[in-house]
């Protein structure tokens, strides 16, 4: 069936000539494009995923966006920050002529109740994304005022923020949607309404959400008149379709219903040497996750390093996912950083603990089962229901249950939004996870951080917590010795097998020709920024 379904869009790339998705809808430009399952959210207060990032990206305006070249460039900031000698004030100045969708001003205030909002237990965001704020713990776990927060509008265009600590990559970290204005006076119209549905949000950005009801498979953005930089905007409707599946996809870009879609390793070779691949190197970790706080035979660790020894890593990247991925060297994506006084690598200087050794593996399984008292186990696996978590999910069944004698690992294929929910819950036993930090690699580590909302598996370390609370605060500019504290960390969580690094994906794509502007990223939330993206006439 596979080989025939091949043969078919071989056929029909030989045959049928692309046509442009874009159409004359009562002549205005549009692009039909794509988001890979449904979103949890569309507040922006609230994002934690990568999907519900990707989608709210579109109608809010940040700070900075980021270039081709991962550069924080001014957007609705009218400079870069100015930071004080110590690196812990961090001040901005944003546009006089921001305006919201209604026509509205954009303020300074909007951004400081913004990121209030997001800090306040009160709303219960479960977002991860602000830079370490001070007092930004203690606002969260109900210890402090929101007035303690360390954000304040001066002006109506002037922004402070007061850190913990000297953060050299703040420009980036003020990328984030999260850190995008909310009008105070709208949402508090709206009340608890707000963010449920494309009526009770108001954009910020270039354009403005619609035909969104909360839990739509398709939406529309429609061109915000009062954004700032109206005149480079270039379409008028971007129509989004949820498209989970590489087969749907590809039938819709080559009947020309989208102007982009996804492919999957299976699909990457019918493509090849066409204008329509684009392959993007991402610096997203996939990641085996373990709910070690509500599974008893997970909190043994000889399971735990069964686990992460049994798995040929380079078998999967190859076979499974056809050369579209990297074995994953730990924790701490490779090509982040490297090393400021070698200039070493990721993978040269923190590799060499990830790898395939089933003898290891089962001698850890069989020491494990003999501590527990049993013969066997059973542990249920949940991935996402897209073509590319199932297959790496079916992968580690086989694998796991042939190379781990005794271990049984039942799957269950669900959409993205209960899959997430499952892990917020802190009650699963496996789950196919990724990990899209920010461009500080401290996040890959912060994850697992003893109090951190996404630490899925609960793992409590005082001595862990510690080394990260040195690299968000103490360790500032002083990049060797955030280098040194991360590989720690890195080391930390692999002697103790608290997480089980996959693989590092280059995400492959089918995108028309003619779509020209756009801008791909490594991190963040969704692989394009399509705000000035144009067709070539």
């Amino acid at each position: 069936m596979k080989k025939t379904l091949i043969a078919i869009l071989a056929a029909a790339l030989l045959l049928t000539a692309l046509t442009p998705a874009s159409f004359a809808e009562e002549g205005k430009k549009v692009l039909n494009w794509f988001i890979e399952g449904e979103v949890t959210t569309m507040d922006s207060s609230k994002v934690y995923d990568t999907l519900s990032g990707e989608a709210v990206a579109y109608f809010t305006d940040t700070l900075y966006r980021l270039d081709s070249e991962a550069n924080a460039v001014p957007n609705l900031a009218v400079d870069l920050p100015q930071i004080s000698e110590d690196g812990t004030v961090v001040t901005v100045t944003i546009r006089d002529d921001a305006k919201y969708a209604d026509g509205t001003p954009v303020t300074a205030g909007d951004i400081e109740y913004a990121v209030k909002r997001a800090a306040d237990p009160a709303v219960g965001s479960q977002a991860t994304s602000l830079p370490a704020i001070k007092n930004l713990d203690a606002v969260r776990a109900g210890e402090a005022p929101l007035d303690e927060l360390g954000v304040k509008a001066l002006s109506d265009t002037v922004i402070e923020f007061t850190l913990d600590g000297a953060d050299p990559y703040i420009a980036k970290k003020l990328a984030d949607t999260i850190v995008a204005p909310i009008s105070r006076a709208f949402a508090e119209e709206k009340g608890d309404q707000y963010g449920l549905s494309a009526d009770t949000l108001l954009a910020s950005g270039a354009y403005s959400l619609t035909n969104w009801t909360g839990a739509d498979i398709s939406w529309t953005y429609v061109k915000n008149p009062y954004y700032w930089d109206a005149e480079n905007v270039y379409f008028d409707v971007i129509n989004i379709q949820v498209v989970k599946d590489v087969a749907t996809g590809t039938n819709l870009y080559e009947s020309g219903k989208l102007d982009g879609t996804f492919l999957t390793s299976d699909y990457v070779p019918l493509y090849a040497g066409t204008d329509d691949l684009l392959g993007v190197p991402t610096l997203r970790m996939t990641n085996l996750e373990m709910g070690i706080s509500s599974n008893e035979f997970l909190q043994n660790e000889n399971i735990r390093k069964a686990l992460l020894f049994g798995l040929n890593r380079e078998e999967l990247c190859t076979n499974v996912l056809n050369g579209t991925a990297v074995p994953g060297v730990g924790v701490i994506p490779d090509g982040i950083a490297t090393n400021p006084e070698t200039g070493a690598s990721v993978a040269e200087d923190f590799g060499g603990q990830v790898y395939f050794d089933p003898e290891a593996a089962q001698a850890y399984f069989a020491k494990g089962l003999e501590e527990l008292g049993v013969d066997s186990i059973t542990l249920r696996l949940v991935t996402s229901d897209t073509d590319e978590s199932i297959k790496i999910g079916q992968y580690l069944q086989s694998a796991y249950e042939t190379n781990l004698p005794g271990l049984k690992i039942d799957l269950a294929n669900v959409p993205s939004s209960v899959r997430f929910e499952e892990m917020m819950s802190y009650d699963f036993d496996l789950a196919l996870g990724g990990w899209t930090g920010d461009y500080d690699p401290t996040s890959y580590v912060n994850q697992h951080r003893s109090d951190y909302a996404h630490n899925h598996s609960q793992w409590q370390s005082d001595e862990l917590t510690a080394l990260i609370d040195k690299l968000n605060t103490e360790d500032g500019t002083d990049f060797a010795t955030r280098w040194a504290h991360l590989g720690e960390a890195n080391k930390y969580l692999l002697d103790n097998a608290v997480v089980i690094p996959l693989e590092q994906a280059t995400k492959e794509f089918l995108v028309n020709p003619a779509l020209k502007g756009y801008v791909t990223k490594q991190l963040g939330y969704g692989v394009f920024d399509l705000t000035r993206a144009y067709f070539e006439e």
